[in-house]
């Protein structure tokens, strides 16, 4: 059997754990890995002192020759560049008949391509990360298990937080980033939440949703509130749950987060683009924040001195000032005499929070998911489940984020090369045939979920 080759394209945050896996995994499986990345740098050190593995520069944007001799190369390929080039790897891959891999959340664009890439027979694989990825594995794998023992479905939520270990916790928001900063920073503006609510489909626009946080009770974790995530709705059929009254999924911060974050959204002090003015001089004032918190959040005298502590960490009142007066000032390193318009908030939001909220080194970010099942068991008895998940990274590239990412991906590549998966079209991870095999294997690497049981 001729040697195959599986392409990663990216050498970021995520890439570590799933290019060292395969690396291992290269003489049984009979490949070599390429990793590229636009930047070199990244794809050598991430290859380094790894047995079959090599670096190659790819601008899939700008260098189309080279991305698709690259695509054209390959056995197998791997996407973990930013979300709006996976639709250019994905027309690549479909020119050159190779099965795409990705962590990334499949969106309407990629389902265009449904009936081509089912037609050419080539698999599509989509949200085999984290979240959503791992999520998914774990919650089909316990409702396929309850519904087996005769247990009817009532109720589901999912919530997961890429988050701080609490060793490393040291500042007022609680956070930091293990992940692309811009996506926390513009979470949610896509559309309003959407999810099953008592059999109700129930909506909330944004940035409503980070001042209608649901209590996730994680008795381990009592500061931590869910945020709902954009479209839970599909997830009742996806999940093999069609009778559940309640199909929820979201995303864990603690609570202080998301109390200063709802007036920062509200007053579009995140937004990704230039300002109005009428916006701007709607903006609040030290002197005017208290009682505007009051009035329009109703907001107590605590929940404001918790608003005002973390806008002071970030200094968020030199993004006001720099909005009032465009060229008085350079709070974060962009040229205030330049003779552009200064950027928009969320590029200053961007970099002041990564100058201040980046793990360091030494930090460790940790990765929790929870299910929380309400069934009614054989005998009629109402039953809560509980399936959480707690992961902590070993710092630096070992994140527990670049954990939970690449490898259920790299799981998944393995699979498929093995020929265990003979699936086409453009699916997500939600068969026995994927769980039965990843989980198991995610557990020997200190992956594994908790599951308590009480009666309701």
């Amino acid at each position: 059997m001729a040697e195959g080759t599986v392409l990663v394209l990216g050498a970021g945050r995520s890439s570590g754990y799933l290019i060292e896996y395969l690396a291992q995994q290269a003489v049984a499986l009979n490949i070599k890995i390429v990793v590229a990345d636009q930047n070199l740098d990244w794809a050598m050190a991430k290859v380094e002192s790894l047995p079959s593995c090599s670096a190659n520069m790819v601008q899939p944007g700008t260098d189309i020759e080279g991305f698709e001799k690259l695509v054209a190369n390959a056995t197998l390929v791997v996407s973990l560049l930013p979300v709006h080039l996976h639709m250019t790897v994905a027309k690549a891959c479909l020119k050159y008949h190779k099965p795409m891999f990705t962590a990334s959340y499949q969106t309407a664009e990629m389902e265009s391509l449904q009936e081509e890439i089912k037609s050419k027979g080539l698999l599509f694989l989509n949200e085999c990360g984290c979240d959503p990825g791992l999520d998914h594995l774990t919650a089909v794998q316990i409702l396929d298990k309850l519904q087996h023992q005769g247990h009817q479905i009532l109720s589901y939520e999912g919530y997961t937080g890429g988050l701080v270990a609490p060793v490393s916790d040291n500042n007022p928001w609680h956070y930091k980033f293990s992940w692309n900063p811009r996506n926390v920073i513009l979470a949610g503006q896509g559309g309003p939440a959407q999810f099953l609510k008592n059999n109700q489909n129930s909506h909330l626009s944004y940035p409503d949703l980070f001042g209608e946080v649901v209590e996730v009770d994680l008795a381990d974790f009592p500061d931590l509130v869910g945020y709902f995530n954009r479209n839970s709705l599909p997830y009742a059929d996806l999940y093999g749950i069609p009778k559940a009254h309640t199909v929820i999924r979201g995303t864990l911060r603690h609570r202080h987060f998301c109390t200063a974050w709802y007036p920062l959204a509200c007053w579009e002090l995140n937004a990704s683009n230039t300002l109005e003015p009428a916006i701007i001089a709607n903006l609040p004032s030290r002197d005017t924040l208290f009682p505007r918190l009051s009035n329009e959040f109703g907001y107590s005298d605590a929940e404001c001195k918790v608003v005002k502590e973390l806008w002071d960490y970030l200094g968020v009142w030199d993004l006001v000032e720099a909005l009032r007066n465009p060229r008085s000032m350079d709070p974060v390193g962009f040229d205030s005499n330049a003779n552009t318009l200064w950027p928009s908030p969320a590029d200053w939001l961007e970099t002041r929070m990564t100058q201040r909220m980046s793990l360091s080194p030494s930090d460790r970010d940790m990765v929790l998911m929870t299910h929380l099942i309400r069934t009614k068991n054989p005998d009629g008895q109402s039953e809560i489940h509980r399936c959480t998940l707690c992961l902590e990274g070993d710092g630096g590239d070992k994140s527990a984020m670049a954990k939970t990412v690449g490898l259920p991906l790299a799981l998944a590549v393995e699979l498929y090369l093995q020929g265990k998966i003979q699936d086409t079209g453009l699916i997500r991870p939600l068969g026995s045939q994927w769980y039965s095999s990843i989980l198991p294997a995610l557990e020997n690497q200190g992956i594994r979920m908790q599951h308590t049981v009480t009666m309701a």
